[in-house]
């Protein structure tokens, strides 16, 4: 626990120490198939998200990046999940990624992985199949997963 009399003013604060990074995505729902839809980058699997461009809503940014990410256009946004924070150097500047990750839907299933960003496979991994990929993703992933199949057991 962190202790201030203006928690707003602490955060802007402790947001100075760090170039700041918006991001948007998605966990991305196949119904018919009781399936998330997954990328595979950097040979990590990890949930299609993207920065939020200049004038760019954090929806329109996470639809974006979820169709530009696994190469599909059928992509409807559903409500907002949460936020996940991650700290991570980068060219010599330390970064501070705030990503906010909504609940989507889609069914298509022919995929184009975005390569010029690292991304090699996109696939969709039924909710049966979760423990064996999980070990192989990020921790923030894991905890924004682990909520959101909780709300929606």
């Amino acid at each position: 626990y962190i202790f201030h009399p203006d928690l707003d003013a602490l955060w802007q604060m402790f947001k100075r120490k760090f170039t700041v990074v918006e991001a948007a995505g998605g966990v991305v729902v196949n119904p018919e198939k009781n399936a998330l839809l997954f990328i595979k980058r950097d040979g990590v699997w990890d949930l299609p998200k993207g920065k939020i461009e200049k004038d760019e809503s954090r929806e329109t940014a996470a639809v974006r990046e979820v169709r530009e990410e696994c190469g599909i256009s059928d992509v409807k946004c559903g409500d907002f999940i949460d936020t996940t924070y991650h700290i991570y150097d980068y060219k010599e500047r330390t970064i501070l990624k705030i990503s906010y990750w909504y609940e989507m839907f889609s069914g298509e299933t022919a995929f184009k992985p975005q390569v010029e960003e690292g991304i090699t496979e996109v696939r969709w991994i039924a909710r049966q199949e979760l423990n064996e990929i999980l070990p192989q993703t990020y921790a923030n992933i894991r905890l924004l997963l682990a909520k959101y199949l909780t709300v929606k057991a």
